[in-house]
């Protein structure tokens, strides 16, 4: 079974995975000039996942794993 690290670990993964599948989709990655909407759009999506991380983060330091 995982501990507390690995478990945060897990949940820094899947959050970076999230951000690299978000900013595919909205075109982060392409060559193209990025809109001022796509722009704030992901800004507001990092934000919520630095807010997921940090939740995460504080939920580690109440889990008791014997």
């Amino acid at each position: 079974m995982l501990g507390k690290f690995g478990i945060f670990a897990v949940i820094l993964i899947l959050i970076f995975l999230f951000f690299i599948v978000i900013s595919f989709g909205a075109g982060f990655f392409s060559k193209d000039e990025k809109s001022p909407e796509i722009k704030k759009y992901l800004k507001s999506v990092n934000i919520l996942l630095v807010v997921i991380a940090v939740v995460g983060a504080i939920l580690m330091l109440f889990l008791e794993i014997s």
